[in-house]
């Protein structure tokens, strides 16, 4: 039997039905899957989409941030004053900052955040064309933040006063793109166990997890070992005020 010989209105029925079904057959299947150990979830949204994921910052140990970005919350780790040798640093990455390398737009401000208990640290910023430092930071306790700096086009190295080395980290700011937006963005190791715990209390303190990678803190430190996650955040509030906020969840964690 001839198709042209069919009327015409069967035609028509055949290749709509034929159309549906090609477009159920290509369209991708949906599925979910199970949060485990070195795993990766996502909640980016809006101008959140080119900060870069919690799994990226721990695997490279750089964050290089979009113009939507106005501050960023260096994060000390807990033990961080260690050197790799000794075992007791939760991340290779980003061992004594999160992030370890650090790019921004031009107008960033910068400020340093304290999370490692039994230490006070002062962080020492140096322009690498001159070596001249060009800002230390006020002495911090922990849990505490430090005061903020908006450096020039450049690059930086950072150190600490009394813990360098081994601590380290670098800090490059675009001459080419600057920041227009009013993010305040930062990085924060939890115990996974309490993940659910932490991402409410950022939300209650006005924080928006945006993303967060589980990995296995593999030291010899007890209360800093085992399943960890690094949490990527952002805020719209000013960043001394999202310091502020950030002081009593780092008081809540565990490690000592």
């Amino acid at each position: 039997m001839r198709l042209k010989f069919l009327p015409n209105i069967l035609s028509s029925s055949l290749n709509q039905s034929f159309m549906y079904s090609a477009l159920a057959i290509s369209k991708p299947a949906v599925t979910g899957s199970p949060q485990n150990i070195n795993s990766d979830t996502n909640s980016i949204s809006g101008n959140n989409n080119s900060i870069p994921t919690a799994k990226s910052v721990y695997d490279t140990g750089t964050m290089s941030l979009p113009a939507s970005v106005s501050g960023f919350i260096i994060y000390i780790p807990d033990e961080s004053h260690h050197p790799l040798t000794d075992n007791k640093t939760m991340s290779l990455k980003d061992a004594h900052y999160i992030p370890s390398n650090l790019v921004t737009p031009s107008g960033t401000a910068i400020a340093f955040i304290h999370g490692d208990p039994n230490h006070i640290h002062s962080e020492i910023v140096k322009d690498t064309s001159t070596g001249n430092a060009v800002w230390q930071t006020i002495p911090v306790k922990h849990p505490g933040g430090s005061d903020t700096k908006i450096l020039g086009p450049g690059s930086y190295t950072i150190s600490d006063q009394k813990y360098s080395p081994p601590m380290s980290g670098n800090i490059t700011v675009l001459g080419n793109v600057y920041s227009k937006g009013k993010l305040v963005v930062g990085g924060f190791f939890v115990p996974t166990p309490a993940l659910a715990k932490y991402k409410t209390d950022f939300v209650t303190a006005g924080f928006q997890p945006l993303s967060e990678y589980n990995f296995l803190s593999k030291v010899v430190q007890k209360d800093i070992a085992g399943p960890t996650t690094l949490i990527i955040y952002s805020t719209t509030l000013p960043i001394q005020d999202a310091i502020i906020n950030l002081k009593p969840i780092i008081a809540s964690l565990p490690y000592r």
